[in-house]
């Protein structure tokens, strides 16, 4: 039987890479096979809105990469102006150029998430996301956007967790419980990498390389702006101060059995309660409690990994007294159950 598709309500991005879907969301056939790219893996839409031209570059690099770059003047097509959004069983991480545009994400449930004019948002939405997202129509249009797995970005940047700095956790592998995002402004070396991906009428492999090649140079370039804005908000919470949020961490991570209290741990570096909640989520970005719990189900899972205790005792291990209790909470951030990771 043919599968039926219907677009009306909401679109996973991973289908458009199917030509009859990608007809169906556009309004348009994509260009043929070869005139841009050799197969669907790579796409280019064009057509006309409101007698101005309308473009769209899609590709898949890999099956966890994905980007898109696209114009519209003096406005982009209906469905790609507002749409509804779902996303798998996976966390994704979401890289969004506003050139000359500007977004609003409702993240259903979650989070309302501005992205303006002239900013780079980078979004980490949980598995089973829903987005309802909708470009403002005050200028023209054009935005380019990169969507990766956790453990792809890693790939794509060529680095490990470990090189990642504290207050970007929440781009290291695993799952999330919640929306986090971050934005930076744009560059001119971000405009013209865009703008070269848009302009390019190469076709073929020599297409996907040189596309790729941009990507990658804006990749790299907004990673490197998101560790400068880490550091700067580093700066300016105060050396002491930092120290001390720094001192909390790492007690945390020494202790991951520890019951004291938040005020008890403040009271160990000498802050109160209330500049400890403040001045750490400045610095790293999240809340004590759950950076606490994000750290301790991390370290759960790099001893699940080396098979060398059991679930009981990893569990007791990172401060869980209960199994059942943990059981939720690891199934909760990485998707499967502990015994089960283990014996994969």
């Amino acid at each position: 039987m043919e599968r039926v598709i219907d677009l009306s309500s909401r679109i996973d991005y991973e289908m458009l890479f199917d030509r009859k879907t990608a007809q169906i969301y556009y309004g348009v056939e994509p260009e043929p096979a070869g005139r841009y790219y050799d197969d669907d893996r790579g796409m280019v839409v064009r057509t006309h809105v409101d007698g101005g031209p309308f473009r769209q570059d899609l590709i898949q690099f890999e099956p966890d990469v994905l980007a898109f770059a696209g114009f519209g003047s003096p406005f982009p097509l209906p469905n790609v102006r507002h749409h509804v959004q779902t996303v798998g069983d996976e966390d994704w991480i979401h890289f969004t150029l506003c050139l000359d545009s500007a977004i609003c994400e409702n993240v259903l449930g979650q989070e309302v998430v501005e992205q303006e004019r002239y900013e780079c948002t980078i979004t980490r939405y949980p598995a089973k996301s829903v987005i309802d997202r909708m470009s403002r129509l005050d200028g023209q249009y054009k935005i380019a956007c990169l969507w990766f797995k956790p453990e792809a970005l890693l790939r794509m940047l060529e680095t490990t967790e470990s090189r990642i700095p504290d207050e970007l956790f929440w781009l290291k592998a695993g799952r999330v419980d919640r929306v986090y995002y971050a934005s930076i402004p744009l560059t001119t070396q971000m405009y013209h990498a865009v703008n070269d991906v848009l302009a390019c009428n190469f076709s073929g492999g020599v297409r996907r390389a040189f596309v790729r090649s941009k990507y990658l140079e804006l990749l790299s370039t907004i990673y490197q702006s998101l560790v400068d804005q880490a550091n700067q908000k580093r700066s300016f919470c105060g050396d002491g101060d930092h120290r001390k949020v720094e001192a909390v961490a790492s007690y945390l991570t020494s202790n991951p059995a520890s019951k004291d209290s938040l005020a008890d741990i403040a009271r160990r570096v000498g802050m109160n309660r209330t500049k400890l909640v403040t001045t750490f989520k400045e610095v790293y970005g999240t809340s004590v409690e759950a950076y606490w719990r994000d750290w301790r189900l991390q370290k759960a899972r790099d001893l699940l990994v080396n098979r060398q205790m059991s679930v009981s005792e990893v569990a007791q291990q990172v401060g869980y007294s209960e199994i059942s209790a943990f059981t939720r909470a690891f199934s909760k951030q990485f998707g499967i159950a502990p015994k089960k990771y283990q014996m994969k």
